[in-house]
């Protein structure tokens, strides 16, 4: 009988990644030579993590070989492994927050800073694409909580904008899809005024969806499951989908749909849960490093916490209580 040779697997190319920042809170990119592998593209500096190096080393050395910087610090942005027909790349992306030197692109290449929300005008390679989504998400997400009226709602939501959140999410569970679409169209009044995304989650979210003209959608993680790649077709293709999880399983539906942000809890002891199990950081943060989507911690946290889940390969983080 013959024998069939298993097929080879890809080459895997672990890759480390620079998100280099200004102090005007600009990005540098870098444009690929049209010879090589996604030639022709714009892409965050970076290159190949050579045997025995650490991240930060083969961060350090690549920058300074492309661009004649040296990193002095730098955080975890986002994991990204991403299957192209000849290769397996393993992007391991990190916020350079600090630097010296003057960044000049020495192989030739043209480099451009740009802000954060003109990222999407430059084509990047497909493996790009949740690093995109990361850089224009903030760190600071406010869900909104319990409210006694329509004009409650309206008041506590100013005055948590007025702290400068630049993302909400209206939760407002227990009323009717009526009563929702009316409490969304007051909400959107006050967000679009101050350039903030409103994001809309209800247990009947593709009936809201046909009434309000928001910036994305919320799913439980219920939904997630039950809904899966259909919610796509049902929601307008520029509008943001983010999604609740708790599990492995969750996270990779969330990965499948290309969500744009998921939210991780609980990460510390909740009022409102207070029989489930916090997973602290250590999980949170194996569970986000292996994610591929923007993680934000979610389950009694405060501002305090920004910087460690950031420091955990966090976005940042979501919350009620901290804001409301």
């Amino acid at each position: 009988m013959r024998t069939i040779a298993p097929k080879a697997m890809a080459k895997r190319v672990h890759v480390a990644v620079g998100v280099v920042m200004d102090n005007q809170g600009r990005i540098l990119i870098a444009k690929r030579p049209d010879h090589v592998h996604q030639g022709g593209l714009w892409e965050f500096p970076g290159g190949k993590v050579e045997q025995g190096e650490t991240l930060i080393q083969a961060l350090d050395r690549e920058l300074f070989e492309e661009l004649d910087i040296r990193v002095d610090g730098a955080l975890p942005l986002i994991d990204i492994i991403h299957d192209y027909p000849d290769k397996q790349v393993h992007l391991a992306v990190c916020r350079v927050v600090s630097w010296h030197g003057m960044p000049v692109g020495k192989e030739g290449q043209p480099t451009r800073w740009v802000e954060p929300h003109e990222l999407d005008q430059y084509p990047f390679p497909a493996a790009n694409y949740p690093i995109l989504n990361a850089l224009q998400l903030p760190e600071r997400c406010l869900i909104t909580g319990e409210f006694a009226t329509p004009a409650d709602l309206t008041r506590r939501l100013r005055a948590a904008l007025s702290t400068g959140l630049r993302m909400v999410l209206l939760r407002a569970h227990d009323v009717s899809v009526g009563e929702y679409v009316c409490l969304a169209q007051e909400a959107i009044q006050h967000t679009k005024a101050k350039g903030v995304k409103l994001l809309l989650a209800h247990p009947h979210i593709l009936d809201v969806v046909r009434e309000v003209n928001a910036d994305g959608v919320h799913l439980s993680s219920s939904q997630l499951m039950s809904l899966g790649a259909d919610v796509k077709t049902n929601i307008p293709d520029d509008w943001m989908i983010g999604a609740s999880c708790h599990s492995p399983a969750e996270l990779r539906q969330a990965e499948l749909i290309r969500a744009s942000y998921v939210f991780l809890s609980p990460v510390k002891a909740t009022a409102s849960h207070p029989g489930k199990p916090p997973m602290g950081w250590v999980k949170f943060a194996e569970l986000a490093r292996r994610a591929q989507v923007p993680v934000y911690a979610l389950g009694g946290l405060a501002d305090c916490d920004v910087a460690q889940a950031i420091e955990h390969g966090g976005q940042g983080i979501a919350a009620i209580r901290a804001w409301w």
